[in-house]
């Protein structure tokens, strides 16, 4: 294990470049114990960094506060939250020890590691959908004794709580401050911030949910406060989406970016290694090396590995000179597929994850384009649906499925605008929605339902030719 105890170096550790460190930190005696980091689990560059490793003998998390002229401000913010944790008896991680190193302003909590213990955010997303909402439940009770405590999270999302032994712990002392326990407004858009940390899909258990929290602050339930709450759900995960969509066109701990007079360049952190990085700058010569799926004057289409990581590489073409203008000055197909990619996945419909996004430029100006997705097995929906290997009552069953995928994302006042069969795959029994560069989320409801029948309309006709699939795919619109 290699170990840095450079001081300055830890304001030097990133999003990518997170290297173990270990430090000698005075303990309440002021004699100094090295802590030495295993594993950093989350890092703010130059601002925080959240890890866990061995001090005095023990496995311990630890939360180092190393921004210059704030650290003190961030460390004192954090202290309180979990003194008040400790004070209201909510459970918590036990804070261990904290301080100050002794050569330079950067301040630390050290906290006990709970044995087992799961992120719920994880355990929330692997819980089959039936058993969902008694963790919601739990989750609630958990809010409500905040609130009855007197205390609120304000940035309540679900990394903020561990589950060990069957009990919720709750973390972020920096974000726990105190409230009138009894100002029902606070405590209500409260809870609306968490129900927005869910897909829209679990908005129907919402009800079930607040009239537990009421029964367990003895507050009366009403109809009016259920749409109250639900519309303020609706209005925060709206300013959530708009902020991470934001995200996947900067530099982030999601999302790499770069841009030179040449390229312009966005991949996901956790994809960005050193042979992603190769095939980022020259993804022509990846392209060249493999079969391909499609080689069309619009766009070729490839499958390309990476880190042993089988990807789809989609390359947007320039036809002519009328072509190329047309698009030089606009948002190039590749990024509007990137940023739908991350749309759908916000909203919990199922697409390919986006990887990476490539635009070669001059300047400002546009040129060729690449999207770059993880390849999912399965079969395109034309070839399901004709195959003789699978039943009526399956396809029926996939039929079903299908169009309530598609419900969805008009739900959502989402069109697809080119809903072929062959834009739907059938994956782990499930479909799955691609091909998203004319994907258009609407704000004019008039528009949206042309663009809504439209995508019907098209839908419908991939069956004219097979008169007993059209039947079952009518039946369900």
């Amino acid at each position: 294990m290699t170990y840095t105890n450079d001081i300055n170096r830890l304001r030097e550790i990133g999003y990518e470049c997170q290297t173990n460190f270990s430090l000698s930190l005075p303990d309440s005696n002021q004699s100094c114990y090295l802590f030495q980091c295993s594993k950093i689990t989350r890092c703010l560059p130059g601002k925080r960094i959240s890890c866990i490793g061995q001090w005095q003998g023990q496995t311990v998390f630890a939360k180092f506060f190393i921004a210059p002229n704030r650290a003190k401000t961030h460390w004192h913010k954090e202290q309180k939250g979990f003194q008040l944790l400790t004070e209201k008896q909510i459970l918590a991680p036990k804070v261990l020890h904290d301080g100050k190193h002794k050569q330079d302003e950067i301040y630390f909590i050290l906290y006990e590691l709970l044995k087992n213990a799961a992120d719920l955010k994880p355990v929330w997303e692997n819980t089959n959908e039936s058993q969902q909402p008694k963790l919601l439940k739990q989750l609630t009770r958990t809010v409500a004794e905040h609130h009855k405590q007197g205390l609120i999270q304000q940035d309540l999302h679900l990394n903020n709580f561990l589950i060990a032994n069957n009990q919720f712990y709750t973390l972020d002392g920096a974000d726990i401050t105190e409230i009138d326990c009894n100002n029902k407004q606070l405590a209500f858009n409260n809870l609306a911030l968490l129900f927005a940390q869910f897909y829209p899909s679990n908005d129907h258990n919402i009800e079930v949910a607040l009239q537990d929290y009421c029964k367990l602050r003895n507050w009366p339930f009403s109809q009016s406060i259920l749409s109250q709450i639900k519309s303020n759900t609706l209005e925060i995960r709206e300013k959530r989406k708009l902020d991470r969509l934001a995200k996947t066109k900067r530099s982030c701990s999601l999302f790499f970016y770069q841009q030179t007079w040449g390229q312009q360049t966005i991949c996901a952190r956790k994809y960005r290694t050193a042979e992603m990085q190769a095939f980022l700058d020259s993804p022509d010569s990846y392209i060249k090396k493999t079969d391909l799926l499609k080689d069309g004057n619009t766009c070729t289409v490839a499958i390309v590995t990476i880190d042993n990581i089988k990807m789809v590489v989609k390359r947007y073409n320039i036809k002519n000179w009328q072509h190329a203008f047309g698009r030089a000055f606009r948002c190039s197909r590749a990024v509007s597929s990137w940023v739908n990619g991350h749309l759908l996945q916000f909203y919990g419909i199922p697409t390919p994850e986006p990887v990476a996004v490539i635009e070669k430029r001059w300047g400002p100006l546009r040129k060729e384009a690449y999207f770059v997705t993880k390849l999912i097995s399965g079969e395109t929906g034309d070839i399901y649906f004709n195959s003789d290997n699978h039943t009526l009552d399956d396809k029926r069953s996939m039929a079903e499925s299908t169009v309530k995928l598609l419900k969805s994302i008009h739900e959502l006042n989402i069109s697809h605008g080119d809903l072929k069969i062959t834009n739907i795959m059938v994956s782990n029994s499930q479909p799955v929605i691609i091909d998203l560069d004319s994907m258009k989320q609407h704000w004019n409801q008039y528009l949206f339902n042309k663009a809504k029948k439209r995508d019907i309309k098209r839908f419908l006709k991939n069956w004219q030719d097979t008169p007993s699939l059209a039947k079952i795919f009518q039946s369900y619109f």
